[in-house]
């Protein structure tokens, strides 16, 4: 068997490993603390918050797609931290306009 079809089959058991552990299992694994998504407000939730005392920002939020802000979260701090499979960058040229992004596939978390 040629490395590189060795180092194939090692990555697909690891992977099949993990697929088939539970959530607890997989924290227990973990090197370090994690953030877990539960923990970080959608961007509705957090508009919701920061919106009780100001009528103009919720007159903001309802202009927004309820789909997308129900779905999306801003989250400030160290994204190696957060508990998820992907991290995804969309890369940014002279233009402001994304011109190539890493698209990577969950492993069902």
């Amino acid at each position: 068997m040629y490395p590189s079809n060795k180092k194939k089959k090692v990555w697909r058991e690891e992977k099949e490993r993990l697929l088939k552990m539970t959530l607890e299992e997989r924290r227990k694994e973990y090197i370090r603390d994690y953030v877990p998504l539960n923990t970080i407000l959608s961007w509705k939730e957090e508009m919701k918050g920061k919106n009780q005392n100001d009528e103009e920002g919720a007159q903001d939020m309802s202009q927004v797609k309820k789909s997308l802000s129900e779905k999306v979260s801003l989250y400030r701090g160290d994204i190696t931290l957060l508990e998820v499979d992907a991290i995804v960058n969309a890369g940014v040229q002279g233009s402001g306009e994304v011109q190539y992004c890493l698209k990577v596939p969950s492993g069902g978390m």
